[in-house]
């Protein structure tokens, strides 16, 4: 009797500490069932924690075993993520506290049961959870602690252990059979880890049982998928640079063939989409910069010996052009030759620009060059000519020549120009101009000495609108012109007629103006063939002998 009743003792006891931790769905009913009048009691029953150690999977909700896959590209709001699995597992009665609001998780779920997706999510984030009358209330651990006086996850602690050999979905069948009946495992084959929740004792238990089962002498099979990215525009050693940070350390692998432009990605099915997401990114359409470049020459008047006034000239040609000044960073290399930037604003018209520089003085376009580049790529424009001179060889210590060599330097306008395009249509410009002419003849009469050239140079980046023209002046440079004026027929005549005519030399000054419109285009507009459009076609003539199939322009 003392023995029965001893147990009888330790069963009583026992009981009594399960009604602190546990209570069934008939008393929990009972709980929160019909109402009952305050005068019918005379004390409110403390509230008592429902089981802590029961397992969503045991909800016998059967949505619970549905797989879910989710993708971290972003991090999820947890409300959201919480109400995204219960509509999975067919929960309609939900309510989430407050407290949660403002939580966010990044996970990845590829297979995983949604019963054992919401625990993770729950665990985490160190929510707890409470199953009455077919409503799941979602709360913080604070919130239940205050409740029931106790932790949700007092006996629950939470680690993932990473293997390196073992297959993690046998590894988790083995650990099945030790976990506590408030444990679960969730293996994950594509990172090849396992998520235990368990008690500390059970963790530690299972930590040893796993450092002694992922051993070498056993490999693991990863899912891997292989995929063929044959690349449009981008250069393949750049795609495969950027592929190669991106890939998974264990089974990750890209191969290339330049020659026909393909890429072969092997990787986990994970990892597959940011790839894929990378190529789209680099593998794109091109965008290209037409540039029409007008490079001038006017001669200035007296009003306008010092240069051009772009401002002044501007506000008497019409009311509807609009300049804009733009600080240059770079400095010439003589104050003489000292460059400046304007850009025509509005307006846009540039062939009245040109009219009303011939009320200036006489204007001709030395060149009219057009060039379409690659956006980030630079362009090169060069109107120049090659001045020769000679290069004298003498005899050692005499004055004898024993040879002439000629040598050539440029001498005009280059231009070098990088475009690059935003994602508001607007073109930055960096512009690279030097400007040159020859300024005397050094040791020598023109043509025979050695020339002195004289350049401006001004590097600066200029921001525009697509269509906008830059316009690059300031270069003014001396020039002698010589007329000569005599008597008619008298001063015609041989030897006498000098006598009857007389040479007149002037000093006049030019200004060399580059005027620069970038256009934004895709490659298939014809711009390239628009100036040649725009010329009248010479008439043609059949070629004999061709019976009319030949012809040939006419002179």
């Amino acid at each position: 009797m003392t023995g029965l009743r001893s147990h009888l003792l330790i069963a009583a006891a026992l009981a009594a500490a399960a009604g602190v931790m546990f209570c069934s769905d008939r008393s929990a009913a009972q709980e929160e069932g019909s109402e009952i009048p305050a005068a019918a009691v005379s004390e409110a029953p403390a509230p008592v924690a429902p089981a802590v150690g029961r397992r969503l999977a045991d909800l016998g909700v059967p949505g619970m075993t549905n797989t879910v896959v989710l993708q971290a590209t972003a991090e999820w709001n947890v409300v959201q993520l919480i109400d995204f699995l219960t509509q999975k597992a067919g929960l309609r009665n939900v309510v989430i506290s407050k407290g949660v609001g403002g939580l966010t998780t990044k996970l990845t779920f590829d297979g995983v049961t949604v019963a054992d997706a919401l625990e993770i999510v729950l665990s985490i984030n160190n929510l707890a959870w409470e199953v009455r009358n077919g409503i799941m209330t979602v709360m913080t651990d604070e919130e239940y602690r205050a409740l029931y006086g106790v932790s949700f996850y007092e006996h629950k602690k939470v680690e993932v252990v990473e293997l390196k050999y073992a297959d993690p979905t046998r590894v988790a069948t083995m650990l099945d059979k030790v976990r506590s009946a408030i444990g679960t495992i969730v293996a994950d084959s594509v990172t090849g880890s396992i998520l235990l929740i368990d008690t500390p004792e059970k963790i530690a238990e299972m930590r040893a049982i796993v450092s002694r089962t992922d051993i070498p002498t056993v490999s693991r099979v990863l899912p891997t998928e292989t995929r063929t990215f044959v690349l449009q525009y981008a250069d393949v050693e750049t795609i495969q640079s950027e592929i190669t940070a991106l890939l998974s350390k264990e089974a990750g692998m890209v191969r290339s063939d330049k020659r026909t432009k393909t890429l072969i990605v092997t990787d986990l099915a994970h990892n597959m989409p940011r790839i894929e997401q990378l190529v789209k990114t680099f593998d794109r359409t091109p965008r290209q910069v037409f540039i029409e470049a007008k490079i001038v020459e006017t001669t200035l008047n007296d009003d306008y010996s010092m240069g051009i006034n772009w401002e002044h000239m501007f506000q008497s040609l019409d009311p509807r052009f609009s300049l804009r000044t733009v600080s240059q960073p770079g400095l010439p290399t003589a104050p003489a030759l000292s460059l400046n930037y304007n850009t025509i604003v509005s307006g846009g018209d540039l062939g009245a620009v040109l009219e009303a520089l011939k009320a200036i003085g006489e204007t001709r376009i030395l060149s009219n060059p057009h060039i379409a580049v690659m956006d980030g790529q630079e362009a090169t424009i060069e109107v120049v000519e090659d001045q020769p001179y000679k290069e004298v060889t003498l005899e050692s210590g005499t004055t004898n020549v024993t040879g002439v060599t000629y040598l050539f330097k440029k001498v005009g306008v280059q231009l070098a120009v990088t475009p690059r395009i935003n994602e508001e249509k607007f073109v930055t410009v960096s512009i690279k101009p030097e400007i040159s002419s020859i300024s005397q003849w050094y040791d020598g009469a023109p043509q025979e000495g050695t020339p002195v050239i004289r350049k401006a140079l001004a590097e600066t980046t200029v921001m525009v609108k697509d269509g906008v023209t830059i316009i690059i002046g300031g270069l003014i440079k001396d020039r002698r012109d010589t007329s000569s004026s005599r008597v008619p027929v008298l001063g015609s005549i041989p030897l006498v007629g000098r006598l009857f005519r007389y040479d007149v030399q002037s000093t006049v000054n030019t200004e060399t103006i580059v005027f620069l419109t970038p256009r934004i285009v895709t490659g298939d507009e014809p711009y390239l063939l628009m100036k040649d459009m725009k010329k009248t076609p010479k008439p043609m003539r059949p070629v004999g002998g061709s019976g009319g199939k030949d012809f040939k322009p006419l002179r």
